[in-house]
């Protein structure tokens, strides 16, 4: 299960891989990130959701 910091955690990498990257992460990239972060956990299909719509909303253009 995703925390609350595991959640702020990626979307400060997607806005810092952005600005280093000049390009959006893939679902995979994120993926990564957070199984890195939070170590030996399977994520559920609601984690999966979360993190997509994380990224969603962190590379949407305003």
């Amino acid at each position: 299960m995703l925390t609350t910091k595991i959640t702020y955690a990626l979307a400060d990498w997607i806005r810092e891989w952005r600005k280093c990257r000049k390009e959006n992460p893939s679902i995979e990239d994120c993926i990564k990130f957070v199984e890195w972060k939070i170590g030996n956990c399977e994520l559920t299909d609601s984690d999966l959701r979360i993190i997509e719509s994380i990224l969603l909303y962190e590379t949407e253009e305003s």
